[in-house]
């Protein structure tokens, strides 16, 4: 069973017990912080914590408890801050990127580049994960930004462009109809590609986005590696009356701290 929130007038939170399971490092030897595995790892614990309640269940989003957690950042506290004074009658949790509560959440170990660590934590929700970014502060490891990790950017990005071609019982373009510009998955970058791609067309041309001429039945994740700034995510896409994938490589840079879609290829 899970919970939802929404933020606003008649707040309401109806969420089951919530648990977290850690798989990553412990601190390392030697060293007086936790390693960024375990900052994750002590801020999830005491978020789902304080939303159980020793008796009731309560919203650390409205209560505004988060700005006193030592595992997050001054700056992201303020981006948290803006984002909850953004939300009308509903909004999102910008710590779970969902509206509703997971039972338990999985952190994974952490990749650390100089003082930058990004860690990847899993929900209990089918197919839902993060990624985490922090920053060594003053000596000490702190969240800096939470963002759906780049497979799962790759996959509702590919959910909304088919839904959109599919339209509501007639076809629809979204090259076309420009949609692909106000998605908000792709860098500006390949938003100008494709846009000079579609200029070029005199007869007619191959999807940029599907490279393709064909809409797919559906597309699949099935793989995805990070290095850094960028990731490359591998994904399959199904024809009517053809087993045989066709596979793409979508590369994702990070943007204002979060993932977009840069480039396409066979």
């Amino acid at each position: 069973m899970k919970g939802k929130w929404v933020l606003g007038i008649g707040l309401a939170i109806v969420v089951a017990a919530a648990g977290l399971a850690y798989a990553g490092a412990a601190a390392a030897p030697g060293r007086d912080e936790p390693a960024p595995a375990q900052v994750v790892t002590d801020f999830y614990n005491w978020y789902l914590g304080y939303i159980r309640g020793a008796e009731e269940m309560r919203n650390p989003l409205a209560d505004g408890a988060y700005r006193s957690s030592e595992c997050l950042a001054d700056s992201f506290i303020d981006e948290v801050d803006e984002t909850v004074a953004s939300f009308g009658k509903g909004g999102y949790d910008p710590f779970l990127m969902a509206q509703d509560i997971p039972q338990s959440v999985t952190v994974g170990e952490a990749s650390i580049d100089g003082d930058e660590a990004q860690v990847r934590v899993e929900t209990s929700f089918e197919g839902h994960a993060l990624m985490v970014t922090l920053q060594r502060l003053d000596g000490k490891w702190q969240i800096t930004s939470i963002t759906l990790a780049p497979e799962m950017v790759v996959s509702s990005f590919y959910d909304w462009y088919l839904w959109y071609a599919r339209g509501s019982g007639e076809m629809r373009n979204p090259l076309v109809d420009g949609a692909y510009r106000d998605c908000g998955a792709l860098t500006d970058r390949f938003a100008d590609e494709i846009e000079r791609t579609l200029a070029s067309f005199d007869k007619g041309g191959c999807d940029p986005i599907l490279l393709a001429q064909d809409v797919p039945e559906r597309v699949e994740v099935v793989e995805a590696a990070i290095t850094g700034d960028g990731a490359s995510v591998r994904a399959h896409m199904f024809w009517a009356n053809n087993p045989t994938p066709g596979e793409r490589i979508v590369t994702l840079v990070l943007v204002d701290g979060n993932w977009k879609i840069d480039a396409i290829a066979l």
